[in-house]
């Protein structure tokens, strides 16, 4: 990391590069005497008097985002320092042109800017080269004497990361209100971001002891917090057909639950005199949406439940089509103890649509359109989205008037296909369009498309 120089040394190494540069072009012959200083704009003499001048003016400090937060300051309750987080700085440069005869100051801003355009970044070799070593020299074989007298600022170098240089193109308003903030005559300007420039305190800062043993005999931290609360605490919830619960261990879950299929609710603490599992949908409400009663507890009998894992099936009767909607629950098992009751943490639960069926299918083209009816589980209300997922394509559903209206998608164009599976789509949540199979010993198959979920069009 560098020092508190760094910020100097980098202007230093900027004049370095553009003077060794102009230099090189052997821009002396076009426009005779030249320097490059590293001034306040309004110092730099101007008028009949103005000399061939390149100037680094620093306008601007700015923390560096990528590492404003690699490490937070800390202290000890003693208020001693624990850490040394290191201070990312990007630095704002103005670089401007004089000259004096015509054309002068643009010939000279062009070579600077060609410079650094063909220099974006500012190598180890650079620094080494443009800050040497401290007068008296350490060792002045291989270094010039250091811009800074005694001081070095040679650790520079060594800073984890590499300075970049980067053009910023500044409008009209920004160069106007700058030149005016510096009361300065304005000249020909171009900006550039140098980063990242981290200084970083040398101070000693206090160490944490080193672990030994993580509890006894090595084992690791006992946690008792959980063991000796009564409160429940769920971890996952498995989605799947009936026949899960008969698997250990259970085969894949689903991605999302539909009427029908089974819940299996794991984790802590689960068991009690009569435990609950509560749905809350996160859109609709029994206040804002009167026509929808979500259920708001299903009982899990005894001998579905343990202290770490539940069995419910979700309901699929009549009821269960108007009383629940496709979309994002959360759900928390409630259950009661020696009259108390607890409520644990809440998981979220996609409920998808089921398409029930479509009619007709296979289906022929009208001219070159296709109109399909769907009927799908649990019902859709005329105030969620809905649409087909068909193909490449996504058709939005016809407009409908009424709760009780049917799903009517018309795929406009529509090809000639045969058995290609197809998703309804409700407030952005899908059907699945694939089903599991078990063999004749229980055991689960790979998922397949479901036939039911295909369409034929002739």
């Amino acid at each position: 990391m560098s020092g508190p120089l760094a910020i100097a040394a980098v202007t230093a190494v900027l004049k370095d590069v553009l003077n060794n540069g102009l230099i090189d072009q052997d821009i002396s012959s076009f426009v005779g005497s030249f320097s490059v200083t590293a001034l306040p704009p309004d110092r730099i003499t101007t008028g009949t008097q103005e000399p061939n001048q390149i100037n680094l003016f620093l306008y601007r400090v700015t923390t560096n985002q990528g590492w404003c937060n690699e490490s937070l300051p800390s202290r000890d309750s003693n208020g001693a320092r624990t850490s040394n987080p290191p201070l990312a700085l990007d630095l704002h440069y103005l670089l401007s042109t004089y000259g004096t005869q015509d054309f002068n100051a643009e010939i000279l801003l062009g070579h600077a800017m060609q410079i650094l355009h063909e220099t974006p970044l500012i190598t180890r070799k650079n620094i080494r080269t443009a800050l040497g070593s401290p007068t008296p020299p350490i060792d002045s074989t291989f270094l010039p004497p250091s811009p800074f007298g005694s001081l070095s600022a040679i650790d520079l170098a060594d800073q984890v990361e590499v300075i970049k240089i980067t053009p910023q193109f500044l409008s009209s308003e920004e160069l106007s209100k700058l030149w005016t903030a510096m009361q300065a005559r304005y000249r020909q300007s171009m900006a550039y971001q140098v980063s990242v420039v981290l200084i970083q305190s040398t101070k000693p800062a206090k160490a944490a002891l080193p672990v030994i043993n993580r509890g006894k005999e090595d084992r690791g931290i006992d946690a008792l917090a959980n063991a000796r609360s009564t409160f429940p605490s769920l971890e996952s919830i498995h989605i799947g057909p009936l026949e899960d619960a008969k698997i250990d261990p259970l085969p894949r879950s689903y991605p999302s639950a539909q009427l029908g299929l089974q819940l299996i609710l794991q984790g802590q603490n689960l068991d009690g005199d009569i435990v609950h599992v509560n749905f809350k949908h996160t859109r609709y409400s029994e206040e804002a949406h009167p026509q929808f009663l979500p259920p708001r507890k299903i009982k899990v009998e005894p001998e579905m439940r343990t202290a770490e894992k539940i069995i419910i099936s979700l309901p699929d009767d009549v009821s269960a089509m108007t009383e629940w909607r496709a979309g994002l629950y959360t759900v928390s098992v409630i259950f009661t103890k020696d009259t108390k009751e607890h409520i644990s943490n809440e998981l979220p639960l996609v409920l998808a649509p089921r398409i029930d069926t479509i009619i007709p299918n296979p289906i022929a083209r009208v001219g070159s359109d296709a109109t399909l009816t769907f009927t799908c589980s649990p019902s859709v209300i005329k105030e969620q989205t809905a649409t087909l997922l068909f193909t490449d394509r996504e058709v939005i559903v016809n407009k409908r008037l009424a709760d009780t209206d049917p799903l009517v998608f018309v795929i406009s164009n529509a090809p000639s296909v045969a058995d290609v599976p197809v998703r309804l789509r409700i407030d952005g949540y899908d059907s699945m369009p694939f089903e599991r199979q078990f063999d004749a010993n229980g055991n689960p198959l790979p998922l397949v498309f479901a036939d039911n979920q295909k369409v034929t069009i002739t």
